[in-house]
């Protein structure tokens, strides 16, 4: 499917004008296929969760940032930020109990480097401090969580400091 996907040209030859043995073969193929993967995913449904759902907020996040900035040139925006909050709320609401930690762990991990990137940078500081703040508000309000300064590390404690204004 990788292929028909890459080139659409290939999937048209090899689906296309065929007798009714194969289409009926690559309909057969197909369904086992669908099998085979449904028994995948059902069995390593935890792990997808874990995976997915953090990539998926991650690229909202960013979307709305940009319909923050209101620069459709960098990315196709298509919704308002409002809409981008729905979504957010949608993908926390997937989010079950026994995968909560390893998510909430690797939204954090994009925060501090967010944060990081903003303390240091000074051309896209702007985009760093939008995101950052998008972060901190979907951890705080779709997870439900206090960020302290016990979610960095030592050599991170600066940068708590820098944003929490705690010097």
């Amino acid at each position: 499917m990788d292929i028909i996907n890459t080139e659409p040209s290939l999937g048209d030859m090899i689906l296309s004008d065929n007798k009714a043995f194969t289409t009926g073969c690559i309909n057969n193929t197909c369904k086992n296929f669908n099998k085979i993967t449904h028994v995948e995913i059902i069995a390593h449904k935890e792990e997808y969760y874990k995976c997915i759902i953090p990539k998926k907020i991650e690229e909202t996040l960013e979307n709305k940032m940009f319909s923050l900035l209101k620069n459709p040139s960098n990315v196709k925006v298509y919704k308002e930020p409002e809409e981008y909050d729905a979504q957010l709320y949608e993908l926390a609401s997937n989010i079950k109990e026994s995968n909560f930690d390893s998510i909430l762990l690797k939204i954090l991990k994009k925060y501090k480097y967010c944060i990081f990137n903003s303390y240091l940078s000074n051309e896209s500081s702007y985009m760093f401090d939008i995101l950052t703040n998008e972060y901190a508000k979907f951890i705080k309000t779709h997870l439900k969580y206090e960020i302290s300064k016990k979610d960095f590390e030592e050599d991170e404690y600066d940068i708590y400091n820098f944003m929490s204004n705690d010097e």
